[in-house]
């Protein structure tokens, strides 16, 4: 799955988004569903959910969280993948959000190579 952390500021003009995210001096979880889902809600704020959710080749099975974070700048993606035993955590920060989506493909790629000993 995918738990994204993002700035309150982040969310404007989004469905997501509540003046009371701008006040609130907690982190407020404001989104549960799958990849899927988010994309269509928020589809130029979850880059790295499209990202992840093709390489997983199921954005349906790919659950998504995001929260507003009171004062936080960038965003930061924390990817969580398990099969057949094996677990793997990517988180991802950036301070804009325009890398994020290319820094996911460049791990999968790297994950998915080749190792030569």
């Amino acid at each position: 799955g995918i738990e994204t952390h993002k700035g309150p500021k982040s969310l404007m003009n989004t469905p997501l988004f509540e003046e009371s995210l701008l006040t609130d001096g907690e982190e407020r979880h404001v989104f549960e569903g799958n990849a899927k889902e988010a994309i269509g809600l928020l589809p130029t704020k979850v880059n790295v959910a499209v990202a992840a959710s093709l390489a997983a080749a199921d954005p349906e099975r790919m659950r998504m969280d995001i929260y507003s974070v009171p004062g936080f700048v960038g965003d930061d993606h924390r990817i969580t993948s398990e099969i057949d035993g094996v677990k793997a955590v990517v988180d991802i920060y950036s301070s804009t959000s325009a890398i994020a989506g290319w820094s996911l493909v460049a791990v999968l790629r790297n994950l998915v190579s080749p190792i030569v000993f």
